[in-house]
């Protein structure tokens, strides 16, 4: 009885290590590789699509000829996301208001697609599963050019072919 209980002890103690293992194995067996497929995903921190900032994105990715763009997210290696945060700005000229939407931060991440699938919705499930993340702040000045100097950033972690 007493070995039993033993055992049993035992298995409980290491699950949760187990668990964290194979986890980690996981997300640590994606490779990035030029010529892989990229699913581009771009969306206002609000959760509705950037259009806008997913074209800049494809833009980029396009010039840099790197990766593929991938047409559907099962044809795709990895998925490039892009929660990008606005600010609304209004000034009054001649008593007309003229406003804009300028991006004032932005959260790159690459995950597997499997990943993306899995957790779409889910911020704190996507950081965990991403081989890649950045974080930026734009200027004062509020420049638009802040999506494709992320996409720089994100190659200039790509092993040479």
């Amino acid at each position: 009885m007493r070995l039993q209980l033993v055992g049993i002890l035992t298995v409980l103690l290491l699950l949760p290590q187990l668990i964290f293992s194979q986890q980690a194995s996981s997300k640590s067996a994606f490779t990035l590789k030029p010529g892989q497929a990229v699913y581009l995903v771009a969306a206002k921190s609000n959760g509705n699509p950037d259009l806008s900032s997913e074209r800049k994105i494809k833009e980029e990715f396009e010039k840099q000829k790197v990766f593929k763009i991938a047409s559907s997210l099962q044809s795709a290696d990895f998925v490039f996301i892009m929660l990008v945060e606005y600010e609304y700005n209004q000034s009054m000229v001649g008593g007309i208001g003229i406003g804009s939407e300028d991006i004032k931060s932005i959260l790159a991440l690459g995950v597997p697609p499997s990943a993306y699938s899995r957790y779409k919705a889910n911020l704190d499930g996507l950081r965990e599963e991403s081989f890649w993340q950045l974080s930026e702040n734009n200027n004062a000045w509020r420049t638009g050019g802040l999506p494709k100097k992320i996409v720089k950033k994100f190659h200039e972690m790509v092993p040479p072919k």
